[in-house]
């Protein structure tokens, strides 16, 4: 099952996208999770832009909105609440994809982790979702963003550099696609059959020209109009078969954020009935705690009433105990004096315990 976007993916979404959204305002900005920003943009209509770890779509598919907009959602409002969209490109043929605004730049990076970075004109951090380090460059606040390792860009290589490449590799052809010029399995695969060509056949074996030519006739396929595939386990900008979409967009919304969407309703309504269950479980405490209370208030009351009634009784015996220490007497010798009075069942120094 397809899992992420490619980089023909991101190169395809990015040119739909960059024409659906150029010139709109952000609106809004939401952190959903802890790998997932969704800008809120307005002009000609409103879009959700949702970008996550392993994708990026504009969305028909509502995220709950949290209860509190954590602190970088805050710092997206801040600097680009009402900025205007200026361009929206892919960076080479990296995943990632850059939203650059007049006084920002925002960095969507779409694979490993995935992370969304906030920079100046200048490309200095200001803001991002995850600090990370790599083995070549670190991402943090204050830092410059550094781009990781450029691969080859297919789409900027010619004949010459092509067939040097392909003549190079010792690994079959479809293998020496997807990882020098960067094509991923599907693509190179798809490539050599439309060349005639066995995927696994060596260089040495095949036409380089006629791969070459199938390698353009990609090159040109993908910067034409989407006409997008939705399968169960795969989503494609374009091909045979499955369910046709009526962009790469939607394909990829449907296919990441519908199941997605899924996910987060059913943790949202699990998150509900948990908080309800630990409300329902403080109202029964303290219902308990009232009757409990109510009870208590019940046989104080009780207590109260015998004490009044009986006052005078009290008073004799605490007028009776003063006396006797004044004469010396033990506090033994006064509770056996006491006992005979009916009311008196304990003494302990200045404790009197009553049998109302």
């Amino acid at each position: 099952m397809k899992t992420e976007l490619s980089s023909v993916d991101v190169r395809v979404l990015a040119a739909e996208l960059r024409e659906r959204l150029l010139g709109l305002r952000v609106e809004k900005a939401y952190q959903v999770g802890e790998h997932q920003v969704v800008l809120r943009l307005h002009g000609r209509g409103s879009a959700d832009l949702v970008a996550s770890s392993n994708y990026l779509c504009v969305s028909r598919y509502r995220r709950p909105v949290p209860q509190a907009p954590s602190s970088f959602a805050m710092q997206l409002r801040k600097r680009l609440g009402g900025a205007f969209l200026r361009d929206f490109i892919q960076h080479g043929f990296d995943r990632i994809v850059e939203l650059r605004f007049d006084e920002y730049v925002l960095v969507i990076e779409l694979f490993s982790k995935g992370n969304v970075i906030l920079c100046d004109k200048e490309m200095k951090i200001i803001g991002l979702l995850d600090w990370q380090r790599w083995k070549d460059r670190t991402l943090g606040v204050g830092r410059p963003y550094e781009y990781p390792p450029q691969q080859v860009n297919p789409f900027d290589v010619d004949e010459a550099a092509f067939m040097r490449i392909m003549g190079e590799s010792e690994r079959p052809i479809a293998a020496t696609l997807a990882t020098k010029l960067s094509l991923g399995g599907y693509f190179a695969e798809r490539i050599c059959a439309d060349a005639g060509f066995d995927p696994k056949a060596l260089w040495s074996d095949v036409d380089g020209s006629v791969l070459w030519g199938a390698f353009e006739d990609f090159r040109m396929r993908v910067d034409l109009p989407a006409e997008a595939r939705l399968f169960d386990d795969n989503v494609l900008p374009f091909g045979e078969g499955g369910d046709p979409q009526p962009s790469f967009n939607d394909a990829v919304d449907e296919y990441f954020s519908s199941r997605e969407s899924v996910k987060l309703e059913a943790q949202a309504r699990s998150g509900a009935e948990d908080a309800l269950k630990k409300l329902e479980d403080i109202l029964a405490r303290q219902r308990e705690a009232v009757v409990r209370s109510n009870e208590g208030a019940v046989i104080e009351q009780a207590k109260g009433d015998l004490l009044y009634q009986r006052m005078g009784d009290v008073q004799a015996v605490v007028s009776h105990i003063k006396e006797a220490r004044r004469a010396g007497r033990s506090d033994k010798e006064i509770l056996d004096e006491l006992r005979e009075w009916g009311i008196v069942s304990g003494l302990d120094g200045l404790t009197l315990t009553l049998d109302l």
